[in-house]
């Protein structure tokens, strides 16, 4: 029996190539669509992580002015309310004895208290932001911060900003207050700037020409939860969807830009 012929055998090696090559190609194939695949999964899933933690942060920051929104009452109408009743008892008893002017040293104590209350008050929920908006409420931070330190924050209005939701304009205002009382307390500068704007894209700058800071040392510090405060405007810019950009040197100052598309 004669064996196969050399074009058989040819014919053979070419569709065994053939078949060699679309396994192959079928192989590559399968392995590109499989990691495409895989990639696709994973970055969902790192889109539901991110999205579960932005939920976390939002529900913990809403929990916070919620706390504060309820000491702020607390403050202004119960201690408050006693220490100017206290105030007025003090007024009247002066009046009834020979020598009042024995109360006033207590009565001043007494103001004085009365004002750090209506201050902390303030800080903790200021009545501005609901009744004029963000930017009259950072402007009166900024006067206020001033007579209570003796330090220049001088308040730049720039473009004006389009109403934005109750929330959002708080969380900015947070940011402001934080970044502005952190230069006030530790920036040791004798001109604070602050300036706010923005039709299409809200901008916040805070600069100082105090000493400035390293980064790195009070990123990682804030992260300890017991640096300047730069974890919480951080996590507040995350969940504004803003970009905070940081220039700061030792001796040369710093400033702090938070920008957010409208």
């Amino acid at each position: 029996m004669a064996g196969p012929s050399e074009y058989q055998v040819a014919f053979i090696i070419i569709v065994g190539t053939v078949a060699m090559l679309v396994l192959s190609g079928a192989i590559v194939l399968f392995m590109v669509i499989y990691q495409k695949r895989m990639i696709q999964e994973e970055l969902k899933r790192q889109q539901l992580e991110l999205g579960y933690q932005q939920k976390l942060m939002e529900a913990a920051l809403e929990s916070q002015e919620n706390e504060r929104r309820r000491l702020a009452g607390d403050l202004h109408d119960s201690i408050g309310g006693m220490l100017s009743t206290i105030r007025v008892g003090l007024t009247s008893i002066s009046r009834q004895i020979d020598h009042p002017e024995i109360i006033n040293p207590p009565k001043q104590m007494l103001d004085e208290t009365i004002s750090s209350v209506r201050r902390i008050s303030l800080d903790l929920m200021p009545p501005t932001l609901e009744r004029f908006g963000l930017t009259f409420a950072i402007k009166e931070l900024c006067e206020r911060l001033q007579v209570a330190s003796n330090v220049p924050v001088v308040f730049h209005e720039g473009e004006e900003v389009r109403e934005l939701s109750r929330s959002t304009e708080l969380m900015i205002f947070r940011v402001a207050q934080e970044l502005i009382n952190n230069a006030v307390k530790h920036a040791h500068a004798s001109a604070i700037n602050v300036t706010v704007g923005g039709t299409n894209n809200f901008e916040l700058i805070v600069e100082d020409n105090g000493t400035g800071f390293d980064v790195e040392s009070v990123r990682h510090r804030s992260n300890k939860r017991n640096g300047l405060g730069l974890f919480n405007i951080e996590n507040r810019a995350r969940v504004l969807n803003a970009t905070l950009q940081i220039e700061a040197s030792k001796k040369k100052g710093s400033k702090i830009t938070m920008s957010m598309p409208l």
